[in-house]
């Protein structure tokens, strides 16, 4: 990667680490600042009724999620439970200001967060994800959800969300998800211009960054990726990083991966990342377009059922178009879902003669924890590079 590649991404990243003063700045001019959580909750709805988003993604850290444990069982998972312990710590300055926090809830560990939300007094509003995504109930009751979110979001700003209004932030995102596309599509080459752990990070920059401040930077950023500059070497094994989330801060494992002599040329993860590969019409009913493409069009993740075979196949596809040569599975303690797909995905790559490996964290990268993880990575990656050869 070039020099003026590195100096981007490094000007993102001083942008959103300024997101909590620009924020606090516009709530003081009257504007509503609304958190979200989860991948179904979209952007363009926040943005249409005039209210500034704020993602709550954070993760990495072993404190967060034991600040809860007085509230919520031990047994939950650490990224659920990170998204209040921040607050409870006072480590996140812009929950205590938020007007309001949309709380996807799609599974017991998102619900009982929203639980959290509700018993510390944080106003919240539960928008309901059916896991059971194919049937026309389900699709219908998402559907609904988010016209009362509409309306919701209507009466705290007091903004009517036209669908001018509503197109207009539509093609926005999408010229986001865009740019975002082309990039990733980039790393098909060998070597790829841009690693997974700049790519994640790329990701989580562009929720907190103003969307006029990111889009002329992303596109400078992909014209020089362009140019084919690499940091990994030619030979470089590739690899597939899949699993729940790397949330914003938790990059000890995808820089672990690519300090050991692999590179992540592509990812299955279900939240912290933009759903980049799809784009919501522009034209006809824009409210039941938003509900056909967050619900319906993209990739299921790994709580809907039934859907494990869809998200194999999807990773056979990854693994062809992107030459992958081995997957890391990663996943949080206690998320019993993402194991038992997990022992799924074991299977199905032990059939098509890929090498897997499955790392699991509960934020707890103190130096006795990081010695074995950097060793099983080494060695994965090593055994990797002796098959490729």
């Amino acid at each position: 990667m070039g020099v003026k590649a590195l100096d981007t991404l490094e000007e993102l990243a001083q942008i959103a680490r300024t997101r909590p003063e620009r924020l606090k700045e516009e709530k003081g001019k009257g504007v509503k600042v609304v958190g979200y959580i989860g991948r179904f909750v979209p952007e363009e709805l926040l943005y249409a009724s005039g209210a500034l988003p704020y993602l709550m993604c954070r993760g990495g850290e072993p404190e967060p999620p034991d600040a809860v444990i007085p509230y919520m069982l031990r047994f939950m998972s650490p990224y659920d439970r990170a998204q209040i312990g921040y607050y409870l710590l006072g480590m996140d300055p812009v929950v205590p200001m938020l007007d309001l926090i949309v709380a996807q809830c799609s599974d017991c560990h998102e619900s009982r967060l929203a639980d959290m939300l509700e018993y510390f007094k944080l106003p919240t509003a539960r928008l309901g994800v059916p896991p059971d995504w194919q049937k026309s109930l389900s699709r219908e009751y998402y559907q609904k959800r988010l016209a009362w979110l509409k309306e919701k979001l209507e009466a705290l700003t007091g903004n009517k969300i036209t669908d001018e209004r509503l197109k207009k932030s539509t093609e926005s995102i999408n010229k986001l998800r865009d740019i975002l596309s082309r990039i990733y599509l980039l790393r098909k080459q060998q070597p790829p211009p841009i690693g997974g752990y700049d790519f994640i990070r790329l990701n989580h920059y562009s929720f907190y960054c103003r969307l006029e401040e990111l889009l002329p930077r992303l596109d400078e950023l992909y014209a020089e990726l362009k140019k084919g500059q690499s940091p990994f070497p030619q030979d470089v094994p590739r690899l597939l990083l899949a699993g729940h989330v790397v949330g914003v801060g938790d990059y000890v494992v995808p820089k672990l991966i690519e300090d050991s002599g692999g590179v992540v040329v592509a990812e299955l993860l279900d939240e912290g990342m933009r759903q980049h590969s799809w784009k919501v019409k522009t034209d006809g009913d824009l409210m039941a377009n938003l509900g056909e493409t967050y619900y319906s069009e993209r990739t299921p993740p790994s709580i809907f059922q039934p859907a494990w075979e869809k998200r194999a196949d999807i990773i056979r596809k990854l693994i062809r178009d992107f030459n992958i040569d081995g997957v890391i599975w990663y996943q949080l303690s206690f998320e019993e879902i993402y194991d038992l797909e997990s022992s799924l995905m074991a299977k199905v790559m032990d059939e098509i003669k890929i090498p897997f490996l499955k790392l699991e964290s509960s934020y707890e990268y103190s130096r006795e924890a990081v010695g074995p993880l950097t060793t099983r990575v080494e060695s994965f990656v090593e055994s990797v590079r002796q098959r490729r050869s």
